[in-house]
């Protein structure tokens, strides 16, 4: 019997720390596929903790790589013409690592403007992932992809968790975990249809000590019939309207 696609689920992971090797094997281990967003110099991530080129090699063998820029600043800082060096040049990083073509791209904090999705697609990305969360439809536009949710908690959601619960217990669980409000996300994703994208950073799943959250997610989602997993890259290829 062919189950009926009910749900896309993508994840992505950003920055490039050496854990994302960790993280590839936890997301491959329960059938995941997604993106993980590097950015080869990232300005966060000492150098003995970025993720080392052999290592971006194997992830890229299971996982869609894209790039973060090269240095990981916000766009909104910076000139034109600095945005535009940083959004070439961590394409070209990664390209020369893998030695095939980068075509996805994160903005850093998800801070950009018109002119930063003009440069992205002047350098020849044809998909942008934001931070906007507590989407589930098909962007309009690809350079602007939505998010569901992230792997930390929020206290700023407080509101708009509490708008979407049917208990105080419930918004109270989904307030307090951030996995309570994923999964609480992925129903709806499913009884819906559409998209369900998980993004986060393996650092901070590790400082957080929230392995275990992931991975019981992870299995949840792994468990339910009629999702197809995609990467990023594969997201832009969809027609439809945002959610």
């Amino acid at each position: 019997m062919v189950t009926k696609e009910r749900l896309v689920v993508t994840t992505s992971w950003d920055d490039g720390h050496e854990l994302d090797a960790k993280l590839g094997l936890e997301l491959a281990n329960h059938g995941f596929t997604g993106t993980f967003y590097i950015a080869p110099q990232c300005a966060g991530i000492s150098t003995l903790k970025r993720i080392t080129p052999a290592a971006l090699r194997d992830l890229a063998g299971q996982f869609e790589i894209g790039s973060h820029t090269y240095t990981h600043p916000r766009l909104t800082r910076l000139t034109r013409a600095e945005s535009a060096q940083e959004i070439e040049f961590g394409k070209v990083a990664l390209e020369d690592i893998l030695g095939r073509a980068v075509t996805s791209f994160c903005y850093p904090y998800g801070a950009y403007r018109g002119e930063h999705v003009a440069l992205v697609r002047a350098a020849g990305f044809s998909v942008a992932r934001t931070v906007r969360r507590f989407c589930t439809g098909v962007s309009n536009d690809p350079l602007q992809l939505a998010t569901t949710s992230h792997a930390v908690r929020h206290r700023a959601d407080l509101w708009r968790v509490v708008s979407r619960s049917h208990t105080s217990s419930e918004a109270l669980a989904g307030w307090a975990h951030w996995d309570v409000l994923a999964r609480q996300l992925f129903d709806e994703a499913m009884a819906a249809g559409g998209i369900y994208h998980l993004w986060g950073h393996s650092w901070e799943i590790e400082a957080n000590g929230d392995w275990p959250r992931l991975r019981s997610l992870l299995r949840y989602i792994a468990d339910q019939d009629g999702v197809r997993f995609a990467t990023n890259a594969e997201l832009g290829a969809r027609p439809g309207s945002a959610g």
